[in-house]
């Protein structure tokens, strides 16, 4: 179910009540209210990828709940209003809490500030009295107590409504995050671990609280204490599965609303998998909706710095792996330590877990002894990939060079190819063993570097490179398909450098012997390219 207008959409809020409100395009996630109260469960954890509407659905939940001011009339016409839990709409106080900005330096007094403007939306300042109100200014004149901050919070308003509070906490994670590989990190895991514990566990002023974040982290025992949690993530959730992100019934609604072609939204923006079902990114869906172009949004409002310094040999051959379209098996934690990330000699299974939480793979298929088969989803997460290829392995390059700057100019096109060998390759890559054929050896070694380069080309009109599919009469080395015509590379290795050209035409007559693209759309051009490779020195020929 969808209310407001699909042409009026609003990516920078996240105010449930302004989005009614204005009549803004909404797709309805009420359900959450359901699944939430009809819990057994005090306290729940959330973990979701960012831009997946976590924050938009917390300021849903409160204003269902909140008794200070009656908004249910936001909510007429949606889900909740005929769930058989609209009756605690209105009802109990509640106190949302956002960590996304805090930071190394002022943390405790930033939560202590965030207690009192939440104690401030309950009960005017001047109607603390007695004990609640010696509480309240040792917190503020002491951030030290900040930690007390959650607890703090509900018994006041235990005792000034006589009702258990509820208690939401959006981006628990955040800071611990942020500060994973500082000096700080064990200080601020120390006080959110007390902050926790003392407002969530053991609390009779408590009614629920619910928290959310992007990942599990449990190794460092920021929740271990906390007997009484249960958590949904992307590995385990059969509650929320639907409640974050775009389903295939939702988008089947929202297309007919909005004119577009989706299948083609679904090979961009779909994928991600919660407890093996795929979802749409709602962020990038929005984005696409509101501008009317595909375009690498999800990946445009994050980084993946902390990816940086993790990757070492094996993880980025894995990473060409699965930029080459493959699936592959990787050993996956899903509780993650992060002083198991510190360094990229850290545990493979925190670091593929990371990955996978945080959005940048989907999990195809999980076992039992701790591996997942996993990919790059969809065209979007392929972009977000190159970029981050293209900006840390070329990041003084003011115009990426690429091997379709001069496709129709054989000369320039062999001297750029040249430029590449002479750049990037050393001569000990192309060092064989003994026991191994020096031009099978060498010919992989070429095909592998050249469809790194080809898939660092960041171009949304251009398809990523496939590599050794079947096609025709045998199995071509890459293809990429572009707008305005179709590539087929065929290497070989010389012996010398004499035989340059007689290599690069055996590789050309391969493609047409083997009928290479037959099964290709006629509507474009196919170009075939045969390169012959000795050393750094290279031969061209196309047809």
């Amino acid at each position: 179910m969808t209310t407001g207008d699909v042409k009026r959409i609003n990516l920078s809020t996240s105010s449930f009540e302004r989005l009614i409100t204005a009549g803004q395009f909404y797709v309805d996630k009420s359900r959450l209210i359901e699944h939430f109260l009809q819990s057994e469960h005090e306290v729940q954890l959330i973990a979701r990828q960012r831009r997946l509407g976590k924050s938009l659905n917390m300021n849903m939940l409160r204003c269902f709940l909140t008794s200070k001011k009656d908004m249910r009339h936001l909510f007429r016409g949606l889900y909740i209003e005929t769930s058989p839990v609209w009756e605690y709409a209105n009802s109990a106080p509640i106190f949302y809490f956002d960590f996304k900005n805090l930071t190394p330096g002022a943390y405790k007094l930033q939560v202590a500030e965030q207690v009192y403007e939440q104690i401030c939306t309950f009960v005017e300042p001047d109607e603390l009295k007695g004990y609640m109100k010696v509480q309240v200014d040792s917190l503020l004149n002491n951030p030290e107590k900040a930690a007390e901050g959650l607890r703090l919070i509900t018994s006041i308003a235990h005792a000034i409504s006589g009702k258990r509070a509820y208690l939401l906490i959006d981006e628990y994670d955040n800071l611990l995050i942020e500060s994973h590989n500082t000096s700080k990190y064990e200080e601020i895991r120390a006080f959110i671990t007390i902050l926790l514990s003392s407002g969530l566990k053991g609390n009779e002023y408590l009614e629920k609280a619910l928290l959310t974040g992007v990942m599990r982290i449990s190794h460092e025992s920021i929740l271990s204490g906390l007997n009484n949690i249960v958590t949904h993530d992307v590995f385990v959730d059969g509650v929320y599965t639907d409640d974050y992100g775009l389903t295939e019934d939702e988008m089947a609604a929202i297309n007919q609303q909005a004119d577009f072609d989706i299948n083609e939204v679904r090979q961009w923006y779909n994928g991600i998998r919660i407890d093996g079902k795929a979802i749409y990114n709602i962020y990038a869906v929005m984005s696409f909706l509101a501008r009317k172009q595909f375009d690498c949004y999800w990946g445009k409002s994050g980084t993946l710095d902390m990816i940086i310094s993790l990757l070492n040999d094996k993880r980025k051959q894995t990473l060409a792996k699965l930029l080459n379209g493959e699936h592959v098996t990787v050993g996956v934690d899903p509780r993650i330590s992060l002083n198991q990330l510190t360094n990229a000699t850290g545990n493979d299974g925190a670091f593929y877990s990371l990955l996978i939480q945080a959005g940048y793979l989907a999990i195809e298929e999980r076992s039992v002894n701790g591996t997942a088969r996993v990919s790059i989803p969809n065209r979007e997460l392929h972009l977000v990939w190159q970029q981050f290829i293209l900006s840390n392995y070329y990041p003084d390059t003011q115009q990426v060079r690429t091997l379709f700057d001069h496709a129709d100019n054989l000369m320039l096109f062999t001297q750029d190819l040249e430029y590449f060998l002479c750049d990037r390759l050393s001569v000990h890559d192309l060092s064989v063993h003994k026991t191994e054929s020096s031009g099978r050896v060498h010919e992989w070694i070429y095909h592998v570097f050249l469809l790194g380069i080809l898939s660092a080309y960041d171009d949304v009109r251009c398809k990523y490179p496939l590599s050794n599919r079947e096609s025709g009469d045998g199995r071509y080395d890459i293809l990429v398909e572009k707008s305005t015509a179709n590539f087929i590379f065929e290497f070989k290795a010389a012996d010398n450098a004499g035989n340059l050209e007689e290599k690069a035409i055996a590789a050309l007559s391969q493609i047409e012997e083997k009928r290479y693209g037959a099964e290709i759309d006629g509507k474009k051009p196919i170009v075939k390219v045969g390169i012959a490779f000795h050393g750094k020195l290279c031969k061209v020929k196309c047809s």
